[in-house]
């Protein structure tokens, strides 16, 4: 929840009693983001985390994609650890048996293992690339919602936001503007001024 500066009466929204008691009663987690550093409504006190900005809420709610991919190569390289500790394994399981008295003589037996540890290494391998195809799967599609919750995507479908230049108040209806009123407009690429006639 998240709204940029402005005066006290233009905050008083956030205190209200059944603004507080629906964040209270929220099993969804509520991050509040209202105001400028130095404004504290009461909404920020019930909420479960207050940021200070809403920059600064979207970067505690949505994680960073580097943290991503970090996770995702750290997740890649213990699995790889775990096959490869696996492999050796089976490949030392089978140095045993060969080296037994009764395998010594039947070579059928032993290229049979052989075989079949070849197999379980390409098995292996190809789960491993699988896992990580569908890792970064999952990366680009976390980076295309990251990319769809921007502001900017909003303003690039055709979406403009204006303001009034003398409070920076969101204008949302018509209703709010006076004949001589200068206003900003906020487009993907650029910013105009105009004014109220």
């Amino acid at each position: 929840m998240g709204r940029g500066g402005g005066s006290l009466e233009d905050l008083w929204a956030f205190n209200e009693e059944p603004v507080v008691r629906a964040i209270h009663a929220s099993r969804i987690p509520v991050v509040s983001a209202v105001g400028h550093e130095i404004d504290v409504t009461l909404a920020d006190l019930v909420a479960d985390v207050r940021a200070l900005t809403p920059s600064e809420a979207a970067e505690l709610v949505v994680p960073a994609a580097d943290e991503i991919r970090a996770a995702m190569f750290q997740k890649q390289q213990r699995l790889l650890m775990a096959l490869r500790r696996r492999a050796a394994a089976s490949r030392a399981r089978l140095e045993w048996l060969v080296g037994r008295r009764a395998f010594r003589k039947p070579f059928d037996a032993v290229h049979d293992r052989q075989r079949r540890l070849d197999e379980l290494s390409a098995r292996s391998a190809r789960a491993m690339r699988g896992r990580s195809r569908a890792a970064r799967r999952q990366l680009d599609a976390a980076a295309a919602h990251l990319e769809s919750l921007s502001p900017l995507a909003v303003l690039g479908r055709g979406y403009s936001v204006t303001q009034r230049l003398s409070d920076g108040l969101l204008i949302r209806d018509a209703a709010l503007l006076s004949p001589g009123e200068r206003l900003t407009t906020r487009f993907a690429n650029g910013v105009a001024i105009s004014r109220v006639e």
